[in-house]
């Protein structure tokens, strides 16, 4: 069950979901959101083509000290996805000489899947929870071009959470109240609050991430003795 601003009527248009983030580490949960947005999609006739976890650039750790070397992050998703048959990791976004906005990474990956894909007409669409929806409205984090951009001319599926109210903070947001028709919200069934932040401090408890990430993602953490030093409180 989903709900969605959208008219349920057949489009047919090649989608390519993509799922950026800081991935510090990968989890399930990350491959179950794009599982769920392909789900809400297809009930709305889209023709979901892809799936990309696109990991941010290591200039974000400005913004999160915590932030490991992009190189095990994004071997760590590209570990993560050989348990999809959709789903895969893209390195286009660290390859940049710096921090990229999502606009744009929405926008290359766009261009590049419209030649992969053999899909000229095949959109991108940001694939979030509701948490990252609300933080449209803080003050300096998003340029209202940005913002426009991202919904106005690629779209967003929205992933609800526990405590979070989508659709109202569509309503009271002009900018995303103007665009709701490019806004999917899906209902998800089986709440899960995991996040990288639990991972890593499980980790540091010398404790298993087994199952809540995959094998491959659990053995290269011990593996190369990630996440074992003490992060500073509130990083």
């Amino acid at each position: 069950m989903e709900v969605n601003t959208e008219a349920t009527i057949n489009r047919n248009i090649p989608v390519l979901l993509v799922s950026p983030g800081c991935f510090n580490p990968p989890h399930l949960q990350h491959l179950r959101n794009l599982e769920l947005a392909r789900d809400g999609l297809r009930r709305i006739n889209y023709r979901v083509v892809g799936g990309i976890m696109t990991p941010t650039h290591d200039h974000y750790k400005k913004h999160k000290k915590t932030l490991i070397e992009y190189e095990h992050r994004a071997t760590m998703v590209d570990l993560t996805c050989q348990s999809s048959s959709w789903v895969k990791g893209s390195r286009w976004e660290g390859g940049q000489p710096t921090w990229t906005r999502t606009a744009k990474v929405l926008d290359a990956l766009q261009s590049q899947g419209r030649i992969e894909y053999n899909e000229p007409n095949l959109i991108t669409k940001l694939v979030c929870g509701a948490d990252l929806l609300e933080s449209f409205a803080k003050p300096g984090l998003w340029l209202d071009s940005d913002i426009k951009t991202i919904v106005g001319e690629h779209g967003i599926v929205v992933i609800a959470r526990p405590g979070y109210d989508p659709g109202s903070f569509i309503f009271n947001h002009d900018v995303l109240f103007k665009y709701q028709d490019n806004i999917t919200l899906v209902y998800n069934p089986v709440n899960c609050d995991l996040s990288s932040t639990q991972c890593r401090t499980l980790v540091r408890r010398d404790m298993s991430v087994r199952y809540l990430c995959t094998d491959a993602v659990c053995d290269y953490i011990v593996r190369n003795n990630l996440y074992v030093e003490t992060e500073s409180k509130g990083e």
